[in-house]
């Protein structure tokens, strides 16, 4: 149960924006800490007590935001949105406090003339690290059920409205299209609601479609953007995700987790991953 607990998908920070927000919000909160409850003999300081709290403010600051820039360019498996989870986001919250404390130490020594010893180090670090794991598991936990809570309510609600246009004969009608490779002699016609979706790779694209009721594909050389372009004038065909797009008439509902939301299929067993990006009126006509 603690596994699949830990397993749980979770949402990464991967748009510089955010980083830099919570690399931020994490700074300030440190000097506001410091500067006002004043503990680890704060109050003796006399001169320079504010200058002195705002180093470690901007030594977590920066060492967040560090953490954040180079685990994604060094590790790019690891810091995956798609695998993202509970488990990797307090590994990299515990990876996160052992930089700033080691960093605050240096710095902290460095200020006030001690030496620095490594023995010292390792221990400060080891407490450190022992106590800020249990509000760091609460915190992902607690954070974790309420974004599962709000996308499953949310996905809910699109599902409902999404099956209402489904049903309404007035919403749709048929019509011929057709996907071109980029080779004269690749193509794929069919009528738009036997489409299901299409998933990019690389330079290619795999169209999955109803043929006579059963479920068949088409590997085309030809990118997603292009496809794009060619469906244009089909409203009910739209990009959902950076290598997906899908059908409005082929979903069946959609679901959701703390990380993002999936659209499930009429026809097929397959979950589609939607983009965190995507406005929820681009379900809609």
């Amino acid at each position: 149960m603690a596994v699949e607990k830990l397993n749980k998908p979770y949402p990464l920070i991967s748009e510089l924006r955010g980083q830099l927000i919570t690399s931020l919000s994490f700074g300030l909160f440190i000097f506001l800490f410091l500067l006002f409850f004043q503990p680890f003999g704060l109050r003796d300081m006399d001169a320079s007590k504010s200058l002195y709290v705002l180093g470690f403010g901007f030594i977590t600051f920066l060492a967040m935001i560090l953490n954040f820039r180079l685990g994604h360019l060094i590790f790019p498996n690891f810091f995956n949105d798609d695998t993202w989870t509970i488990k990797r986001e307090i590994t990299y919250g515990l990876w996160n406090i052992l930089v700033i404390t080691l960093l605050n130490y240096i710095y902290n020594a460095f200020v006030t003339g001690k030496a620095i010893h490594p023995s010292s180090i390792f221990i400060f670090g080891i407490i450190t690290l022992s106590v800020g794991i249990f509000p760091l598991t609460i915190m992902v936990f607690v954070r974790e059920l309420f974004l599962t809570d709000r996308r499953e309510k949310a996905a809910s609600l699109l599902s409902r409205r999404i099956q209402d246009e489904i049903q309404d004969p007035k919403q749709h009608s048929s019509s011929k299209l057709i996907i071109r490779g980029n080779s004269s002699n690749e193509s794929v016609e069919l009528n738009d609601e036997n489409l299901l979706f299409v998933q990019s790779s690389d330079n290619y694209c795999q169209v999955h479609f109803l043929d006579q009721g059963k479920l068949a594909k088409e590997l085309l050389r030809v990118p997603l953007k292009d496809v794009e372009a060619q469906l244009r004038d089909h409203p009910d065909i739209f990009r959902c995700h950076r290598s997906y797009l899908i059908n409005r008439q082929q979903i069946s509902k959609i679901t959701g987790n703390a990380r993002a939301y999936s659209i499930h299929l009429i026809a097929s067993d397959e979950k589609i991953p939607v983009s965190r990006g995507l406005k929820k009126d681009s379900f809609f006509d």
